[in-house]
């Protein structure tokens, strides 16, 4: 009897190891990148893995980089981590972007003049969250499955606007929050430092 329930145990354990292995054979891991991974918060999107204590004290500590347009005459900083990717259009515009975190700095002409509340009544339909303020106004919202925006629209001059718009991965909404705060109180009339 005991030799039957020593079989029936190697059976099953042998039985269990090959199963396992062959789990494992079958799930193939994909690393794009830098693995952060020294802490419980990790997430992973589209095999790239993140911390998010350690990407949001990048957002927090790392050095900025600074991009001016001098036509319209702001300037805007980022931290010099996120790659820079010059749009099409010009000095007029900028994106940065980091592994699916990006954030867009654009300025443009309107055919014709129009009033922020206007501009802001064009705009708001999609944003779940939204304010206004005298030249500016804030929309935040679901751009994507899984991606929000946070944006801030402000009115330069006469026909003239400019817009800061980050999306970033709806899980790491606590690790960018520090670039949000950028963007939220973003004034183009103020000069960065070392810029």
């Amino acid at each position: 009897m005991r030799k039957f329930l020593f079989g029936v145990i190697l059976v099953v354990g042998v039985s269990a190891y090959f199963a396992r292995s062959g789990q494992s054979k079958e799930k193939k891991v994909v690393v794009h990148d830098t693995i952060f991974k020294d802490t419980q918060y990790i997430t992973e999107r589209d095999t790239v893995f993140y911390d998010a204590k350690w990407l949001r004290n990048q957002f927090q500590v790392a050095p900025k980089a600074y991009w001016k347009n001098y036509g319209d005459g702001y300037e805007v900083e980022f931290p010099d981590f996120m790659n820079k990717v010059l749009l099409n259009k010009g000095e007029r515009n900028l994106k940065v972007e980091y592994h699916g975190i990006s954030m867009v700095v654009s300025a443009y002409d309107d055919e014709f003049e129009m009033p922020v509340l206007e501009k802001y009544e064009g705009l708001n339909m999609s944003a779940v969250t939204k304010s206004m303020a005298d030249s500016s106004f804030l929309l935040a919202g679901k751009c994507d499955k899984n991606k929000f925006y946070f944006e801030k629209d402000i009115k330069l001059k006469n026909r003239t606007w400019l817009y800061l718009r980050v999306e970033f991965p709806r899980e790491l909404t606590w690790a960018v929050d520090p670039l949000l705060h950028y963007v939220k109180d973003y004034d183009p009339k103020n000069k960065v430092e070392g810029a």
